[in-house]
């Protein structure tokens, strides 16, 4: 039953990115009533901010440049003091209970507010804020005032907490919360008669998900059966991507598809055979946290490719639900994906015990009373 008078503040610089579904699917929690914060509100797919209570606030130039000055010297501090008396006042208009943090900078950069309003902060942990962004200087010591203050640090998976530079006290505050998706949206259907198996990555086309070794290991496939390599999304590799295609000439057809909506990505997964994520830890130290795409495909019922890598190991059990190798072994890629294409029936047993795990672990409706609990509980503290 919805709690109307559970008030939750979630910040962040945008909401929805189109990437970033698991951050929607905690704010659709029915036993809270959302307030979202935000500079800008975008209208990605799926995930539309008209549902919801809005605050927008924008930092002034002066703020940016005073923030810039002070980095330098390893403070983070993203709004000045006119901004934050500003903020304060706008926010108690909406009386908050909890202020949810959106990724570690977010937290650093709302803590003032957050004490000044004397609500209690909670701070979720999803990727590069965790990984990448510990080698900044400004970043890890905001940290360290963040940690001492929250309620709770939730993580997306529990390698995260030894990442982040908690001390032994700290780490008492730290929460594993897995996301969670809307099962009821991936049913898996009878797939048509095509004798085409079908190899389906989602994700942005970034070093830390490896799509170029991904089609170097593709490449490496010689079978007796038409395959398929379905590529969805963009970014900076894609370039690269393309090139290696035209280079390599796979025996077997690779796809580009560029961005597809939710509704699409579902579509090519219950067209797919096996879903793949080559991730891998980027040169500047970017990891991923736990892949939303992989659970999806669980829930699908597909087998899932993947490597040890962050969450990833928390949610495909290898052998069981998919088949997992090491970051960056291209060779041991294409065997694992040769092992699927030629086995349907270990196709089929990985699947099902993916979906049963998605439906023991990841629904969206275990997250989202995991989520209301913390919330309950940092108005005790």
């Amino acid at each position: 039953m919805k709690d109307d008078n559970l008030k939750v503040l979630f910040y962040h610089a945008h909401f929805f990115n189109s990437s970033e579904t698991f951050i929607y699917q905690q704010v659709i929690n029915p036993h809270i009533r959302p307030i979202l914060l935000a500079k800008r509100f975008l209208d990605a797919t799926g995930m539309s901010c008209e549902p919801f209570e809005k605050l927008r606030f924008k930092r002034t130039w002066w703020d940016g440049l005073i923030s810039n000055l002070l980095i330098v010297v390893g403070i983070d501090q993203y709004y000045q003091s006119k901004s934050i008396t500003k903020l304060v006042q706008k926010i108690k208009a909406y009386q908050p209970d909890v202020i949810h943090a959106q990724f570690g900078f977010n937290a650093v950069r709302i803590l003032r507010i957050a004490k000044k309003l004397k609500v209690p902060l909670i701070v979720s942990f999803h990727g590069m804020d965790a990984s990448s962004m510990l080698r900044k200087r400004y970043y890890k010591n905001g940290l360290n005032a963040v940690f001492e203050y929250a309620a709770s640090v939730v993580v997306c998976n529990p390698a995260m907490a030894k990442a982040l530079p908690f001390t032994a006290t700290q780490k008492n505050k730290v929460l594993w919360i897995p996301y969670g998706i809307n099962l009821n949206q991936f049913i898996s259907q009878p797939k048509g008669g095509t004798t085409v198996l079908r190899i389906l990555h989602v994700g942005r086309l970034i070093e830390k998900k490896g799509v170029p070794d991904l089609i170097r290991a593709f490449a490496k496939l010689k079978s007796d059966f038409e395959v398929q390599l379905d590529l969805v999304g963009t970014g900076p590799e894609e370039a690269t991507c393309r090139r290696l295609v035209a280079e390599m000439k796979p025996d077997n057809k690779v796809i580009f598809h560029g961005w597809k909506s939710p509704e699409e990505v579902k579509g090519l997964m219950q067209q797919a055979d096996v879903f793949v994520l080559n991730s891998r830890v980027a040169a500047n130290g970017d990891s991923e946290g736990l892949p939303v795409g992989i659970l999806e495909a669980m829930a699908m019922g597909l087998p899932v490719v993947s490597t040890y890598h962050a969450g990833i190991p928390c949610a495909v059990d290898n052998q069981e639900t998919g088949l997992l190798v090491g970051e960056r072994d291209t060779n041991a890629l294409a065997q694992a994906l040769i092992d699927l294409l030629q086995d349907a029936q270990l196709r089929q047993a990985y699947g099902a015990a993916g979906r049963k795990k998605a439906e023991l672990v990841f629904s969206m409706e275990q997250m989202h009373t995991a989520l209301y609990s913390v919330y309950k509980n940092s108005l005790e503290l």
